[in-house]
């Protein structure tokens, strides 16, 4: 297969790559930039799960070429809000300095609050609507601890 191919065509291990893939994967389960800026950490998922399931996606991205620093980004934004929110000011200069800082910490899977439920009760005003006057619409809002 590779004597067929035009001379210099490879000079680089990444040419022989491409070619490589190219001639054995007809891109139909090759993954895009888009699978991964799309890939979210789940609540019950740690942090290393999701980080082997960004390289695992990354692997599958055969024409991409992301350097380091890219892909510690983009797996940073796929983690959870509180997650991201703690560690935001910190830098990290691979995916497994990533993991080793978030999982030094004991980060608890994020639990949304409770909704707070009030009854209110609503009274309707019985007058006449074909009447000129205008109606007028009180509006209250309960707070809570303010």
């Amino acid at each position: 297969m590779f004597i067929l191919l035009p001379p210099n065509l490879v000079i680089t291990w990444a040419d022989l790559e491409k070619q490589f893939h190219k001639y054995f994967f007809s891109g139909v389960h090759e993954k895009k930039i888009t699978d991964l800026v799309r890939l979210k950490q789940c609540n019950d998922e740690s942090v290393e799960s999701f980080v082997q399931r960004l390289r695992e996606v990354k692997n599958k991205c055969y024409s991409l070429v992301l350097d380091d620093r890219q892909l510690v980004d983009l797996a940073f934004q796929g983690l959870l809000p509180h997650i991201r929110d703690k560690y935001a000011s910190q830098e990290f200069e691979s995916l497994s300095h990533l993991v080793q800082r978030i999982s030094d910490q004991d980060i608890k899977p994020f639990e949304p609050k409770r909704a707070w439920n009030k009854k209110v009760s609503f009274v309707d005003e019985a007058t006449s609507l074909d009447s000129d006057e205008e109606l007028v619409i009180g509006l209250a809002e309960w707070a809570r601890n303010k």
